[in-house]
């Protein structure tokens, strides 16, 4: 090959790469989406007596017609925006009651696959892991996953995670931020506060020369459910700069009796009891071993009050761990490594010569029809990839999956050879196994033949429009993928399989041929040789891509 042919050919495969990138700008553009709007009407469920909502440090105050406040309510989004699902993001709504504990959660809004939203909508038990709790309690808490929707129902809870987590900073008994008279009481140094990046909820101690000298924490909200003898306490924490040593508390705010609340704070040598420790030490303290004596007197109250300092020592080492880098929220699942596998045997099957060999094929087809599809149930579709264009790749979730369609979608353009299609996809390797099984075959005429050939085409175009337009649809029920997942397959995706397949047994691959939109994605993309020119499927496609973005810039 010539240096000017050379040059061709990779610019004709950096053009299909282009012109893909430039859907996915396409797509999003279309599928933006904005928090939804919460009505008094939407809170009814959780509130009956609901009458006005009204902002409060990022949540709403839910009041009924007398001004009382029945509780609280907040969104996922934006927070929890970049947490993907399997095929997108979740709002959902949160709803604590007066005394901060979580009511109810509900879904308001998803860009996951319809299919998979509802088996967790359906599934009761998943959302009543997170009723009863404190924002504080929620955000330690191991949730367990839908069956069927495991991707779904994972980052809906990250999502109620994060978020609760935002608002474990923000007490709704003790609102009053910490402020600088507080610390000079302890710091005299101090000559101005600011909110710490590195500890949420807390403020960073400045003096006159602009430098950090001390922390200041509160235990609120993390000790609000820490009774002493009749209500909770909110104590102030003054840290060394780093955070990691307690150099003094004092007592900010009480709802215990006032007389016992004295006790305590007329007792100094009680309040020097964790003077000097390390946060390790907090955290971990026995106050028995230790030899922490409560006040004479207010026993309750002032163990209370210890007992606050230890458990906002634990959440600050919480804290901490989870400032660590990215790579370290990486979770990496089985169905991961057995997509590596599937990718390796994939390439074993195209580039080597175990292709023709028939048990080494048919074996491969089989392994592909019961790990791909029955057991991992994870299959590239237009759901999905029209989800992943539209709110991002779920990287941090499902890496095996995510490489999937890298070499799905990159294959074609780079070695000339539909590695998905060929020799990935579960139900392409079902057709392959039930090809010819019959005496009787039917083939199209020519041009019957070739009207069939562009169906997935259209409907590639279809969905296109579908996303450009903002139809209402579920384009999983468009494809035959879901129904190898029986707890969240549709009627439609379960009709196409078994059809698809049925025509399969006398027509060669019939539904990869002739219905199979996903399929033509690749095919699009395909570079099929030193012979393949700029054509007219590159100009219509880029012609469909090219009015998404009109429509969706209009």
């Amino acid at each position: 090959m010539g240096p000017v042919r050379h040059w061709k050919t990779l610019a004709l495969r950096l053009w299909r790469v282009a012109l893909l990138a430039a859907a996915v700008v396409a797509i999003r553009r279309a599928q933006q989406t904005e928090m939804a709007e919460l009505t008094v009407e939407r809170v009814r469920d959780f509130f009956p007596a609901a009458a006005v909502l009204m902002p409060q440090n990022g949540m709403q105050m839910v009041k009924d017609g007398s001004g009382i406040t029945l509780g609280h309510v907040m969104q996922t989004s934006p927070e929890a925006d970049d947490i993907i699902g399997y095929a997108g993001p979740t709002n959902t709504l949160i709803a604590l009651d007066s005394r901060g504990k979580v009511l109810g959660l509900r879904i308001l809004h998803s860009g996951d696959t319809t299919d998979h939203v509802a088996e967790v909508v359906g599934e009761r038990s998943f959302f009543k892991q997170f009723t009863n709790k404190k924002p504080a309690e929620v955000a330690n808490l191991r949730v367990d996953g839908v069956s069927g929707a495991t991707l779904t129902s994972s980052a809906i809870a990250e999502g109620v995670l994060r978020r609760l987590g935002k608002s474990a900073t923000t007490s709704l008994r003790f609102p009053d931020a910490i402020t600088l008279d507080e610390v000079k009481k302890i710091e005299p140094q101090a000559a101005k506060l600011r909110e710490s990046t590195t500890h949420p909820g807390s403020q960073e101690v400045l003096d006159v020369t602009g430098e950090t000298i001390a922390l200041a924490v509160r235990t609120a909200p993390a000790s609000d459910g820490i009774v002493g003898y009749k209500g909770p306490s909110d104590t102030f924490m003054l840290m060394d700069a780093s955070g990691s040593t307690l150099r003094g508390i004092a007592l900010r705010r009480s709802y215990d009796t006032e007389q016992y609340v004295g006790y305590v704070t007329g007792d100094p040598a009680f309040l020097k009891t964790f003077d000097g420790m390390a946060l390790e030490q907090i955290a971990n303290i026995d106050f028995a071993e230790a030899g922490v004596e409560g006040v004479s007197g207010a026993t309750q109250t002032s163990y209370g009050i210890a007992e606050g300092v230890r458990v906002r020592a634990q959440s600050l080492i919480k804290e901490k761990e989870a400032k660590r880098g990215w790579w370290t929220r990486i979770r990496w699942r089985w169905q991961d490594t057995g997509h590596v596998a599937i990718i390796a045997a994939a390439f074993a099957m195209a580039f080597t010569r175990l292709r023709g060999i028939a048990w080494c094929r048919h074996g491969h087809h089989a392994l592909l029809v019961l790990y791909g599809g029955f057991i991992a149930g994870e299959m590239l579709s237009q759901g999905l990839l029209v989800g992943w264009a539209a709110h991002g790749t779920p990287w941090r979730n499902a890496q095996g999956l995510v490489l999937l369609a890298a070499v799905a979608l990159l294959g074609p353009v780079f070695t000339s050879k539909q590695l998905y299609c060929h020799h990935i996809c579960p139900h392409g390797a079902l057709q392959q196994l039930v090809a010819r099984r019959l005496r009787f075959q039917w083939s199209p005429s020519k041009p019957v033949e070739r009207v069939l050939t562009k169906l997935p085409f259209l409907l590639l175009a279809f969905v296109l429009l579908s996303v450009a337009i903002a139809l209402p649809l579920n384009l999983n029920a468009l494809e035959p993928f879901d129904a190898y997942v029986f707890r969240v397959a549709g009627w439609a995706s379960i009709a196409i399989a078994v059809g698809g397949l049925l025509w399969s047994l006398v027509t060669p691959l019939a539904y990869c041929r002739f219905g199979c939109p996903t399929g033509a994605l690749f095919k699009l993309l395909r570079f099929t040789g030193d012979a393949d020119r700029f054509g007219t499927r590159d100009w219509l496609a880029a012609l469909c891509v090219a009015g998404v973005l009109l429509l969706a810039g209009g």
